[in-house]
């Protein structure tokens, strides 16, 4: 989420999803921006750097399975592309984090 001539923007991109030549020009001006650091944004010493880095390195690693699913199922997820994989483990985690969503399947 971005401002953009007074405007927020949020934009979403998915696995395997290149960026338009507006979101890329939109990129490269950014580079060019100073980093504004405030309270609630402050500048990161080296140490909690190194920490965030082992934190999010830990939650990314992905165990491999076999998971049985309708024929059905399975072409509907491979419909959506590079990294659908990934999308039904966000799918799956989130059902595992919301106990309203588990209590409708099971």
């Amino acid at each position: 989420m971005y401002k953009y001539k007074g405007k927020t923007v949020k934009e979403t991109l998915r696995a395997g999803q290149k960026p338009t030549k507006a979101q890329i020009k939109e990129i490269r001006a950014a580079e060019k921006r100073p980093v504004t650091y405030t309270d609630d944004a402050p500048r990161l010493t080296s140490k909690e750097l190194t920490e965030f880095k082992q934190i999010n390195a830990e939650n990314r690693k992905k165990i491999p399975c076999t998971l049985r699913i309708s024929k059905k199922s399975l072409e509907w997820w491979k419909s959506l592309g590079e990294g659908y994989t990934a999308a039904m483990a966000r799918m799956l985690e989130d059902a595992q984090n919301h106990p309203d969503i588990l209590r409708r399947i099971i």
